[in-house]
């Protein structure tokens, strides 16, 4: 039982020590191509031509897979505990914050509750806007600047407001690539 509990301290300080590397140097080396070696080796799935900004703040351990040129800008924290799906051509704006992780407020315990968040193709998720645990984001939607996702959003829907409500429909024939020219970025 000794045993297993300093193997239990021993997992947690490891995992502190990694998210402390993840986000206090890794995520201000100025070349993507270091930073997507690390995340690959640290098990997270990035697609061709996607990428993380510099000062992405990033909590695991979990899951997070991103598809094929898509793109999260600086500031973005991405809590990937529960899980997290990112598709292609993806546009991550600033400040934007994926958020897994959460707590049942009714447990005399306070008990850790974690569901994974889902981002369809051709979303877009505009500046300092918050996606909450379990939410799917249908593909071609988009989440207005500072809005809250509490709930899930259709294919091609444009949600804005706290909590996000539907404020209008975007057009389905969508076909571009999300990217930055910029390795320093």
């Amino acid at each position: 039982m000794k045993g297993n509990s300093l193997f239990r301290k021993m997992m947690i300080a490891s995992r502190a020590l990694f998210a402390w590397i993840e986000n206090n140097i890794v995520a201000i080396i100025p070349l993507w191509c270091v930073r997507k070696a690390y995340h690959r080796v640290m098990g997270m799935k990035i697609g061709r031509g996607s990428q993380l900004n510099m000062r992405t703040y990033l909590i695991g351990p979990g899951a997070l897979s991103i598809g094929e040129h898509s793109h999260v800008n600086p500031g973005c924290l991405i809590d990937y505990r529960g899980g997290v799906e990112i598709g292609s051509c993806v546009s991550i704006s600033h400040r934007v914050m994926l958020i897994t992780g959460g707590h049942d407020v009714q447990s005399k315990e306070f008990c850790e509750i974690r569901k994974p968040i889902k981002i369809g193709d051709y979303v877009w998720i505009g500046a300092g806007a918050t996606v909450l645990q379990g939410v799917d984001v249908g593909e071609g939607a988009v989440v207005a600047a500072g809005a809250v996702v509490v709930n899930d959003v259709a294919p091609f829907t444009i949600v804005g407001g706290v909590p996000a409500k539907k404020i209008g429909e975007r057009a389905k024939e969508l076909d571009y690539r999300c990217y930055t020219t910029n390795i320093f970025m």
